[in-house]
């Protein structure tokens, strides 16, 4: 299974490796390779496996590494893995993932567990991705992820791999830590564990961490504020495991969205006039005061308290082996989640005489009785005039203002049977496995569209009606808001979802394995969509008012069912201890999610997507070097796209589903390489080329649908090339670390119609750790020390005459410059 226990691997050997997880540095999933780390995540079988066996590709991540690389969010963890792409420039939570050339954004093609068991059934709903519930600190143990192999013969939602946290567990003497951080950007944090003995062989652990700063792009109020705490109880019996632990988490953390660039002639990108690209943020102050007025009140949002979250998690475990070979493995795991997401998104810019022309002619024949002759940009706050060459542009922020709630609890178990024995012609080791679901989830979004300055931390903007005398006689907009109400989704509903797998890992010969899984899964959506109608509010002083979209009240029933399988066929020749070939061939899919029936009107033609994967790959590892190299092919049919847009004629939201293909060839390399004691040297790297097949997309233009193909396109967010290289220096009789590193990320575009071009960028990040005795060791970290303006995602361009030389850009530049230093106590 994933973690068949969560870390405790259904051998005999196994409770000294799941139990004995002290804070001292595990040497279990070192990086620079002793051969000896084994592997919990993805297996097909019970019996002790290596990473150097493995007929898959695997990168292991230790507690050492997390903190050496001061590893602070998912995405982070991500970046450390040939084959993924992720992009951390949106801060703690709601970043972007691509996996091995797959075209889905978030987390939908990649499952993320902890402890043996997902953190979220699906991982890429819409508006609540994984990443909102999991917090790296000091209670994690290490990190295992499966790019491909038979991920999704054992974890739902996981056609590109699946990403395992191992949570620490109680030890056989009391033990500890305390690790205190600050960083430049305003940080305050404390992570702590602790972790021993009760009675009667049961231990302990509990850890979790607080955090406080003002991010690196200062919004002006708190950005990120919360913590979480985890408690583990376990037990290791003769024949087996078992352990119970709850976790929850509160947490307020900022959402990093676009700034505007400029693309020169020369190709070249800079920031937009007065924005510095490595720390500025629209979002400011001011956002504290949008309100979103609607039919029933006042809109419950907060958009000075940013991504809201609490996740409450209850887990259960237990594994036992019996003399005979047959093993029982059983996990269950309930949840209890909210989300809260206000966010302003920079839509697009508008010279002052182009939006004030816009608005001009409604503005004053609605107003016409009060005497209205012109229109005019004033400052919301204080209604001052708002020049002509403000900020050194004088431009308008086209913003949308969302408030997105996204309850969902959730319930999620599994049952594995497993036997090992013998044949005539070498061993097996069977698993039959059952896996399910229930879950209940909505989804209510309230969007209102707004407008403002553009610089760092700008202010609300509003369009006045002026009379002759220029008095103010109405307002176009109202508190910085055009238009109050400009989207509403009002979803609820929830899904059940079962599975049934088999497995078998044949051992031939010592040398020669053979492994094959089997996967059945269905899932049946149940729900009810509100429809949409068009609102008067009735304030006669404003137009922001008038055309409001709220629920009508007609409630439309939706109750898909969907089923697929898959199936794996493996083989591993390990033709010396330490060094080995594998190739697969894995049939896969990815069923559809709740997510896609968020909208007013429901989406048609929804189905799965087939995904097929082959990969071939050697291994070799020692403990002075290592290299994993694999060569992948993917093939994805009917990989679904939804385009959201309002239509012209009935201002209704329509999702319209397109299928097309990718296919993807690329190859991962991962290595390391200690010639000294005092040096080592990990790197990787990933060549990838997708390409869309058989796809088309439709957009509406004045009510005319326009049909482009995009077959030959690279999908968005995905570079061809990525690489990384991280030298480290233990000097002092192992005392001091000294860790560099050297991140590459190629060129990728930021549509699928490959029309807007972000630039190859790289970052260069360094680390220091001092063991100033054996219980204190102080670190200091530096990221991104050449300031590069790397750009994670955004928008499309846009042109704006006479403004800029160039066509601006709406992206997501990466963090700048920031040092960060740690103390940490351990006992």
């Amino acid at each position: 299974m994933i973690g068949s226990a969560a870390g405790a691997q259904d051998v005999a050997t196994a409770p000294a490796v799941a139990e004995d997880t002290a804070p001292r540095d595990t040497a279990r999933t070192n990086s620079a390779g002793n051969g000896e780390d084994i592997v919990v995540t993805g297996r097909l079988g019970t019996v002790n496996q290596r990473k150097v066996e493995a007929s898959y590709s695997i990168t292991t991540i230790s507690d050492q590494e997390l903190r050496q690389r001061a590893i602070g969010n998912l995405a982070e963890a991500l970046q450390q893995i040939p084959g993924v792409w992720a992009d951390s420039s949106a801060g703690v939570g709601a970043n972007n993932t691509r996996v091995r050339g797959i075209p889905r954004g978030g987390y939908e093609s990649l499952a993320v567990y902890e402890d043996g068991l997902p953190i979220q059934h699906d991982p890429g709903i819409n508006w609540i991705n994984v990443d909102q519930f999991l917090r790296i600190d000091e209670s994690y143990s290490s990190i295992e992820a499966v790019r491909g192999g038979p991920s999704s013969i054992f974890a739902a939602n996981a056609p590109g791999g699946l990403i395992n946290f191992i949570p620490r567990r109680g030890t056989p003497e009391l033990s500890g830590l305390l690790k205190l951080t600050t960083a430049d950007y305003g940080q305050a944090r404390a992570d702590v564990w602790i972790g021993g003995p009760i009675a009667d062989d049961w231990r302990f652990s509990i850890g979790g961490y607080y955090n406080k700063d003002q991010g690196v792009r200062d919004p002006g109020p708190t950005a990120n504020e919360g913590g979480q705490g985890r408690v583990i109880v376990s037990k290791a019996f003769a024949r087996g495991n078992l352990s119970f632990g709850v976790k929850y988490l509160e947490d307020n953390n900022f959402f990093f969205d676009a700034i505007p660039l400029v693309r020169t002639a020369s190709g070249n990108i800079r920031p937009l006039t007065p924005f510095n690209g490595n720390d500025d943020t629209l979002t400011g102050p001011e956002d504290g005061n949008v309100v979103i007025k609607t039919p029933a009140g006042i809109r419950d949002a907060a958009f000075n308290l940013f991504n809201q979250t609490s996740d409450l998690q209850f887990t259960a475990k237990g594994d036992m082996r019996f003399d005979d070979g047959t093993t029982i493995n059983a996990g269950f795991r309930y949840r209890d989640s909210k989300t809260n997401r206000n966010a302003r998104g920079l839509n697009n810019l508008s010279t002052q005489a182009a939006y004030l022309t816009t608005n001009r002619a409604n503005a004053l024949r609605a107003f016409a009785a009060q005497g209205a002759t012109d229109v005019r940009f004033v400052y919301s706050g204080d209604g001052s005039a708002y020049p002509a060459d403000a900020n050194g542009n004088g431009l308008v922020g086209v913003n949308t203002f969302q408030s997105i709630q996204n309850p969902i609890k959730e319930m999620i178990g599994l049952v594995e049977l497993g036997h090992v024995f013998e044949t005539g012609i070498g061993r097996h080791d069977v698993k039959l496995g059952f896996y399910g679901t229930t879950a209940d989830w909505a989804h209510d979004r309230n969007d209102g569209v707004g407008i403002t300055e553009v610089r760092d931390n700008a202010r609300l903007l509003d369009v006045v009606a002026v009379n002759a005398a220029g008095q103010v006689v109405g307002r176009v907009t109202d508190g910085g808001i055009a238009r109050y109400e400009s989207r509403f989704a009002h979803s609820f509903g929830g899904y059940e979802d079962a599975a049934v797998y088999l497995s078998d890992e044949w051992q031939v010969t010592p040398k020669l394995r053979i492994d094959g899984g089997f996967r059945y899964e269905k899932i049946w959506i149940r729900g009810f969509s509100e429809g949409v109608r068009s609102f008067n509010l009735g304030d006669a002083t404003t137009l922001a008012d008038d055309n409001v979209l709220y629920g009508s009240g007609v409630l439309t029933r939706f109750d898909p069912a969907f089923d697929d399988k898959s199936y794996t066929i493996g083989a591993n020749w390990q033709f010396l201890p330490n060094a080995g070939v594998f190739a697969r061939y894995t049939s896969s899919y990815r069923l559809p999610q709740i997510g896609q029936y968020r909208d007013n009107v429901l989406p048609t033609d929804v189905r799965s997507q087939s995904i097929d994967q082959a990969e071939a790959g050697v291994k070799f590892q020692q403990p002075w070097g290592s290299l994993f190299a694999t060569v992948f092919y993917n093939s994805f049919q009917d990989v679904q796209f939804t385009n959201t847009f309002i239509d012209p004629t009935s201002l209704l939201i329509v999702q319209e589903i397109n299928y097309g293909d990718v296919r993807t060839i690329g190859v991962e390399l991962e290595g390391s390489l200690r010639p000294t004691d005092w040096f080592d040297v990990a790197a990787t790297a990933t060549y990838q080329d997708p390409k869309f097949k058989n796809y088309s997309y439709n957009t509406i233009a004045s009510g005319v649908t326009t049909t482009t193909s995009f077959d030959d396109n690279r999908p968005s967010s995905m570079p061809k090339v990525m690489a990384s290289v991280r030298p480290r220096l233990t000097l002092a009789n192992g005392r001091l670390r000294v860790l560099g590193e050297w991140r590459y990320e190629g060129n990728k575009f930021n549509d699928d119609a490959n029309i807007v071009r972000l630039p190859a960028f790289s970052v260069f990040n360094a680390s220091a750790e001092l063991d100033v005795t054996d219980q204190v060791t102080v670190q200091v970290k530096g990221t991104n020390l050449s300031n590069s303006l790397g750009l994670g995602q955004g928008g499309g361009a846009q042109a704006v005459p006479g403004v800029a030389a160039g066509a601006i850009i709406l992206a997501r530049p990466i963090f700048g410059r920031t040092v960060s230093g740690s103390l940490l106590f351990k006992f």
